[in-house]
């Protein structure tokens, strides 16, 4: 499938935001062994921009760039005209990642294009927030914190589990599968005592341990850790974005038999998370790769 065996594709326009955003691209298809495709779209319109810009190969640029940060990765520019979200989707159903640049003011906004890749594409889809932060020559990538992964139980979380397991393998991190449960009787302020719910998180903790078990036998030197954090999803996992180097999570698709129960917590972390995000899309045909 185009997941496995696909290129790596990194959306540039010469900006920081998608210099940062290529670094990461290098960097994910060094892990795979991947080629590294630089995808410059261009508007349609009968004129070229005005400025000294329109006479750069911006695409050219970006792939030289990443062969001098990552020496072995075969990098290519190519240059297209047309809507940026139908060309980059496009490139998706035959890619092994896409990666893009959020382009919200420190990350809390996501820009068109990435919102809407974020919502549909045919293979994951790398969202790297405040990607300029990367594009200096000297930056460096996070290597040390864990990988963490979301999961409700659905479809999409069991994809996105599986996305999780293979990120933290390739990485030799560790994994955090979380899993955001809400009670009524969870104390709040003004409440004049709180509730034993130990059961409850051992239930919770217990289900997680289920669900990574497959995987964990699939990748046994994955070390694992499951977590259950009371409170509402989306702001559960936007505090744990702030101590992950990524975080996995997974979204609606049409070919999933079971939908999330709030589909819009992936947009809501996408919005303000702290790390970038890998969204576990599914692939054309099938509810999960192979």
């Amino acid at each position: 499938m185009a997941y496995r065996f696909g290129p790596v594709v990194v959306g540039v326009d010469g900006s920081e935001h998608s210099v940062g955003a290529l670094r990461w691209a290098a960097e994910q298809a060094h892990q795979y062994t991947r080629t590294l495709i630089a995808l410059s779209v261009l508007p349609e319109s009968p004129s070229p921009p005005p400025g000294p810009s329109r006479d750069r190969d911006v695409a050219a640029e970006a792939a030289a760039e990443a062969r001098r940060w990552r020496v072995g990765v075969a990098a290519v520019g190519t240059t297209e005209v047309g809507r940026p979200v139908a060309v980059l989707r496009r490139h998706a159903r035959d890619a092994r990642l896409l990666v893009v640049a959020s382009r919200g003011t420190g990350g809390r906004a996501l820009g068109s294009v990435t919102e809407a890749l974020g919502v549909r594409a045919d293979c994951p889809v790398l969202i790297v927030h405040d990607a300029q932060r990367w594009a200096a020559p000297d930056a460096v990538l996070p290597r040390k914190g864990p990988v963490v992964v979301g999961y409700d139980g659905s479809a999409s979380a069991r994809r996105a589990l599986r996305v999780a397991f293979e990120e933290a393998a390739g990485r030799g991190s560790r994994l955090v599968v979380v899993r955001a449960w809400h009670h009524p009787d969870l104390w709040r302020p003004g409440r004049s005592r709180c509730c034993d719910l130990t059961s409850d998180e051992a239930a919770v903790r217990g289900g997680l341990h289920e669900a990574a078990a497959p995987w964990r036998a699939r990748f046994p030197h994955v070390d694992v850790e499951v977590r259950g954090e009371r409170g509402q999803a989306a702001e559960a996992l936007t505090v744990v974005s702030q101590w992950a180097a990524l975080m996995v999570l997974g979204t609606r698709c049409p070919d999933d038999t079971e939908q999330p129960a709030n589909p819009s917590v992936m947009r809501r972390v996408l919005e303000r998370a702290a790390c970038p995000v890998l969204v576990a899309h599914s692939p054309p045909g099938g509810p999960g790769f192979r």
